[in-house]
């Protein structure tokens, strides 16, 4: 097939694979050398067979013939991640960008997202979360960014990728510090999918920004009490009482988790207080 249709790349990089599996990598990386003079595409195929500065060589040089490929800047991306050096990783998207656009090439939003995916399926933590950020901006209305980006993320979930919806979400909290709706969809987006840890994590900056949203501070000291962390969750409580005095639902709260670990007489103060403070037909039921 090779020597039949040798502009065909698939047939390059077989022939390259079957050297590299019985042991001959010099032999395969000479068929890919010889192949990228045929397939200007078989680059990508040559760095993965390279050692890591020999690999940035052959990405640099396959920037210099193919300006017009993403997929070039990406793989340079995820070359350095794989390598420890992440600090270069967003420098490497910020400039794939810049020169993709002096090239002429229209930064496709949707394409991107989805390299972004592919990294994060990948294991190419950094990189996806570098190209989301870069890209999750572009073409998007101002008064359509939350609508939009909230459904980026789900997306993103409903394929598995859970780093990407993870920065999308991150993204949308710098951009909507004081929205309670998107902390609230990333606060459930790691109580489904992250720990418990970035949970709380979460919930803590959420009640800063958002002090009178009532359910963040409700599941953080859910989410104490869950772990059998009582005292926790009885401090998260009493910060949401100072923030929402009158709230029946912090108060309800803090009597069911008096209640629940045995702490009676404690429960019955705080019935009382919430009586007299939060006088709603839910409470005097009790």
């Amino acid at each position: 097939m090779r020597e039949t249709n040798p502009h065909h790349p698939p047939a390059w990089i077989a022939s390259a694979r079957l050297k590299e599996v019985t042991g001959n990598v010099q032999v395969a990386r000479n068929l890919i050398m010889k192949g990228t003079e045929m397939c200007p595409k078989l680059w990508l195929a040559l760095a993965r067979l390279e050692t890591y500065e020999n690999a940035r060589k052959v990405l640099n040089k396959a920037r210099e013939n193919i300006p017009t490929d993403r997929h070039i800047w990406i793989t340079a991306a995820k070359l350095e991640e794989a390598n420890g050096n992440t600090q270069m990783v967003e420098k490497i998207v910020d400039r794939a960008i810049t020169s993709l656009r002096a090239n002429g090439v229209e930064i496709n939003r949707e394409q991107w997202i989805q390299d972004a995916e592919e990294c994060d399926k990948a294991g190419s933590v950094v990189t996806c979360q570098a190209v989301t950020r870069a890209v999750i901006g572009i073409g998007i209305e101002e008064e359509d960014r939350k609508h939009t980006w909230m459904e980026d993320a789900e997306s993103c979930v409903s394929h598995g990728a859970l780093e990407c919806a993870r920065a999308i979400y991150a993204y949308a909290l710098q951009a909507f510090p004081m929205k309670k709706s998107v902390w609230l969809r990333a606060a459930y987006f790691e109580k489904n999918h992250g720990t418990r840890e970035s949970l709380e994590t979460l919930l803590q900056r959420a009640v800063a920004h958002c002090p009178k949203a009532e359910v963040l501070w409700l599941m953080g000291a859910k989410s104490k009490w869950l772990a059998g962390d009582v005292p926790a969750a009885r401090s998260i409580l009493a910060l949401a009482f100072q923030a929402n005095p009158n709230s029946k639902e912090i108060w309800l709260a803090a009597v069911k988790l008096g209640s629940e670990n045995n702490e009676y007489e404690r429960a019955r103060r705080l019935l009382a207080k919430a009586r007299s403070s939060a006088p709603a037909a839910r409470v005097l039921i009790l």
